[in-house]
């Protein structure tokens, strides 16, 4: 028999439109729209003032506002509280408000860490153990749920344990790699919820190649990837599955198996 010729069918026209959630493009997009238009007023000299120069303070300003809103961690949230303040600061100092710099603002980074350690009621050994301040930590767990902050500092752990349940990891101008292939995940609904932020600075995770993952975090000048490779079960085999949230701001957080 010939071959028989099918009509070709046209898809339907292509919509656009601002459905969906707030993504990394859309932001980034916005912040280009917005650079341009001060610069183009700028250049234009309207204004006795530098428009331009107010833009980074107000972009410190909005990814601070965007992490606070999106992290549940406590730390994290003080540390974007302290970037939007420090944003207002620069950008009242940019149009000629008040005179500040950036070597003025440096002790708004112990004033946080004060706030963190009095949130936590702890003294300053137990607030190093925990938190891993200036330092770094390389060790091995078997607790069911993590609870890691790095601050200027880079932490590592191996976890050891058939009973993950998943916890809270953040980062602020520091890094965490956790190793979480010899875990296993035995809750009665197979999940682990893992809250991971980063702000400025780096979370790296390994998994076992038997877990999958679902990653519901945001990244806003960052990235919040999920490089594993999906793992392929055999009929009727539940796997387990890793539930990521958080944000990342100005950093990464990176899953891989």
């Amino acid at each position: 028999m010939g071959n028989i010729e099918r009509p070709m069918r046209m898809g339907g026209p292509a919509r656009c439109g601002f459905g969906g959630g707030i993504g990394p493009g859309m932001l980034f997009g916005v912040a280009l729209i917005t650079l341009g238009a001060l610069l183009f007023i700028d250049n234009l000299q309207i204004f006795p003032i530098e428009i331009a120069g107010a833009f980074w303070p107000l972009v410190l300003t909005s990814c601070g506002a965007v992490c606070y809103a999106r992290s549940r961690s406590v730390a994290v949230r003080v540390w974007a509280a302290t970037a939007v303040f420090a944003g207002i600061l620069l950008i009242l100092s940019a149009v000629h408000v008040i005179h500040v710099t950036m070597g003025t603002l440096w002790p708004l980074a112990l004033i946080a860490t004060g706030i963190v350690m009095l949130i936590y009621r702890l003294r300053w050994r137990e607030f190093t153990n925990r938190f891993s301040v200036g330092s770094s930590a390389e060790s091995r767990s078997s607790s069911g749920r993590l609870q890691e902050y790095a601050f200027f500092s880079s932490v590592k752990r191996r976890i050891e344990t058939p009973n993950f349940e998943g916890g809270e990891v953040s980062s602020v101008f520091g890094g965490i790699e956790l190793d979480l292939r010899w875990s296993g995940i035995s809750t009665p609904d197979r999940q682990a919820v893992l809250e991971a932020n980063s702000v400025f600075g780096a979370v790296e995770m390994r998994i076992p190649e038997t877990w999958r993952v679902s990653l519901q975090g945001q990244a806003v000048f960052g990235a919040y990837e999920d490089k594993t490779v999906p793992p392929r079960p055999e009929p009727g085999i539940i796997l387990p599955t890793l539930i990521i949230r958080g944000g990342s701001a100005f950093g990464a957080v990176t899953i891989r198996n």
